[in-house]
């Protein structure tokens, strides 16, 4: 490592003691203040030459790893060839500073130069053919997302719409049929089955009507191109006997479920005012039914506790 190192200068000084320097001389060391010093220029020398901070005294004095030594010195002896290969400069400490001088200049254009930006950022990818598709198939999982949100946002408001049609379509429904706006639990019960019976009667009469429509149409116009016998349509036949029977037994069935309703209604009643009047219960004082079975918790409970207690 010796030849390497330029002998002239104070630099070339620094470097051979820095690398010459046993451990077992350590005790032979100049005064304080010059060691420390040397230790600055070195410290400051690596940083100027990028090859340490300007604070790693540690790594001057050999305190640090020993790996991070051994690659500082492999880096500056790289360093020291290229300073004694120069020839230009008269001597080594121009040589360095120069070199200094230039890495600095260097470094100024670079981060000052307003490329820079595009550089860094440039409109045209400068990736190979093979990892092209990569990058788009990384760019269409990041636009993937917002993609889906907004397909969901697009399906909550049609979904939205065709609810607020059906509930517009509901509501016209609804206006045009006045019987289906009435309050099932506040309705009249012989009401319900009062209009429930005459619309019954209509449909029966309605029937009744097309039966005699239909005798009528048969003996004036069919009957000349038929060789059967005139039919004898009677409003007692068979069918509308059926029909009259099922009426019957609909408007029984109305009529046990408006009574149903009033025992139900009426039971009700007398089951709330048992519970809220107030009655004797062997003894002398009134009180209610649910005071009276608070009470009877109560002893219950008292009951079981000395019980437990007890066993």
């Amino acid at each position: 490592m010796h030849p390497f190192i330029p002998s002239p200068g104070y630099i070339g000084m620094d470097l051979h003691q820095y690398v010459s320097h046993p451990s077992k001389n350590s005790l032979h060391l100049p005064k304080e203040s010059e060691s420390d010093l040397k230790i600055k220029r070195m410290a400051k020398l690596g940083y100027e030459l990028t090859l340490c901070h300007a604070n790693d005294l540690d790594l001057i004095q050999g305190k640090a790893s020993a790996q991070k030594q051994l690659r500082f010195l492999e880096q500056l002896v790289a360093v020291i060839p290229a300073v004694s290969d120069s020839s230009t400069c008269s001597s080594p400490e121009e040589s360095l500073l120069e070199m200094v001088c230039k890495n600095g200049e260097f470094m100024k254009q670079v981060f000052c130069s307003p490329d820079l930006q595009a550089v860094l950022n440039p409109q045209c990818h400068p990736w190979s053919s093979d990892i092209k598709h990569l990058l788009a198939d990384e760019e269409v999982l990041h636009k993937r997302p917002l993609l889906s949100e907004m397909s969901h946002e697009k399906t909550i408001k049609n979904e939205l719409k065709k609810l607020e049609d059906t509930v517009a379509a509901l509501k016209d429904l609804k206006a045009q049929c006045p019987f289906l706006q009435e309050d099932l639990g506040m309705a009249d019960a012989s009401l319900d089955s009062a209009t429930t019976l005459q619309t019954l009667k209509l449909i029966a009469s309605d029937f009744s009507q097309l039966l005699l429509a239909f005798e009528q149409v048969y003996e004036s116009e069919l009957q000349k191109n038929s060789e059967q016998r005139v039919l004898k349509l009677s409003p007692c036949g068979p069918l509308f006997q059926d029909v009259h029977e099922s009426l019957t037994l609909c408007v029984q069935e109305l009529q046990s479920l408006a009574q149903v309703t009033e025992t139900s209604s009426y039971v009700m009643e007398t089951e709330k005012q048992t519970h809220g009047e107030k009655v004797f219960w062997s003894g002398s004082v009134k009180s209610s039914l649910s005071s009276k079975l608070e009470e009877l918790k109560q002893k219950y409970k008292t009951i079981h506790a000395i019980l437990k207690d007890c066993s």
